[in-house]
């Protein structure tokens, strides 16, 4: 991965910046001095997705610099109602390069760069050492410890953010204080990752679409901060914010003698924490894609197809066949499943991926499958409606009598 960052210091503001700045300049503790820090600061976001799009916009409109951009991912439409950079016509399309044209078009005046990558223990290091300041826009635990240990590593302060269904997070991790103490981080708060199953993404528990922007806003002003020295950063603080009662709740923490990366016995070398909760970052192992999915039931094969969703997704959505919980899904135990090709889904095809794991070392003469992207690309598809029918006239078993 080619990293380019402009070394350049600006020492004065165009007669065009002074304008579109005019009520920055107008705050005292602000004026000239701070949009020109604003304008010399580096800033990388580490995901264009819910978090990083608000980010991203009021960083830009702020006149950060230079911003980079790191996002493999591309545009699906079920992005569309928190992702707001994006449109349904940019479904496809990758959401660092159309984050950077909407960011650019919002303020002509500073410089962006994208790389089209994940951000790994083969580039992580490299990448932050070249910025001053990361944001963290993922949605999965692998990222998070990746991207903490690596800014701590390379000196950096990381403006940390999460959200799940109603309820949010920020914080500010690895800042210096008034007497040059590097602050408390990630591992600091949460010292070991959670159990996979229990490790959802917003692709698999949701999110309210609007949770999102308030948390990337909420990042962006301690960015602003850090950057100018203005107020008190949440470093040592987690601030948790519900959408649905609109309270805000502050807990402190502080560095811990337990925290591998302060290790006195060993130096830490960065590396990749190893759970699968991410659609983004699972195996290919058993998965079916919807052409494949959609070419077995248009054959009208006989086939087997088990929900491993909770009954209140189920009643939300379904494409039919048979509900087993993945909970459940060890219960299982009935060589008759040989029969026919066994296709397991879920929202994001996460959990159904986890399932097919369980019963392939329970049934291993099997044919198993995880549908990819599970119900959530399903009904994104253009394919939907031609696999509705076929679905209509597909044989799926009932699988009766399985436990």
């Amino acid at each position: 991965m080619k990293i380019l960052v402009n070394d350049t210091q600006y020492t004065r503001l165009s007669p065009a910046e002074i304008g579109l700045y005019s009520r920055h300049l107008l705050i005292p503790s602000i004026g000239i001095k701070g949009q020109l820090a604003l304008k010399n600061a580096h800033v990388l976001v580490v995901g264009a997705g819910g978090l990083g799009c608000p980010v991203l916009l009021y960083l830009a409109a702020a006149g950060v610099g230079w911003i980079g951009i790191i996002d493999a991912d591309h545009i699906d439409v079920s992005n569309v109602h928190r992702q707001v950079l994006y449109r349904v016509a940019d479904k496809g399309k990758n959401k660092a390069d159309i984050a950077k044209s909407r960011i650019q078009a919002l303020n002509p005046y500073i410089e962006i760069e994208t790389y089209i990558d994940q951000l790994d223990v083969d580039n992580a290091e490299a990448l932050i050492s070249r910025y001053d300041i990361v944001v963290d826009g993922t949605d999965n635990f692998i990222a998070k410890y990746l991207i903490n240990d690596a800014c701590y590593l390379t000196g950096k302060p990381l403006v940390y953010g999460a959200i799940m269904q109603f309820e949010g997070q920020v914080s500010v991790f690895n800042a210096r204080d008034e007497n040059n103490a590097r602050g408390a981080n990630y591992r600091d708060l949460y010292t070991e990752p959670p159990d996979a199953v229990l490790a959802p993404n917003c692709a698999e528990a949701g999110v309210l679409g609007i949770l999102p922007g308030i948390i990337g806003c909420f990042q962006a002003n301690e960015v602003i901060k850090l950057i100018t020295g203005l107020g008190r950063p949440l470093s040592g603080r987690l601030l948790v914010y519900d959408a649905l009662e609109a309270t805000t709740t502050e807990l402190s923490f502080s560095a811990s003698l337990d925290n591998p990366l302060r290790s006195p016995v060993s130096p830490y070398v960065l590396e990749e924490i190893s759970i699968a909760c991410s659609s983004a970052i699972a195996s290919d192992r058993f998965v079916m894609t919807l052409e494949e999915f959609n070419d077995l039931i248009h054959a009208y094969t006989v086939i087997h197809l088990i929900d491993v969703r909770e009954l209140y997704e189920r009643e939300q959505v379904s494409i039919g066949g048979v509900h087993i919980p993945l909970a459940e899904i060890e219960n299982i135990d009935n060589e008759c499943l040989n029969d026919a090709p066994i296709i397991l889904y879920c929202q994001s095809g996460v959990r159904s991926q986890k399932a097919a794991n369980i019963l392939a070392d329970k049934l291993p003469h099997s044919q198993i499958f995880s549908l990819k992207g599970g119900i959530s690309a399903f009904l994104a598809s253009d394919l939907y409606p031609e696999m509705m029918d076929n679905l209509a006239l597909c044989p799926c078993h009932g699988v009766r009598n399985i436990y």
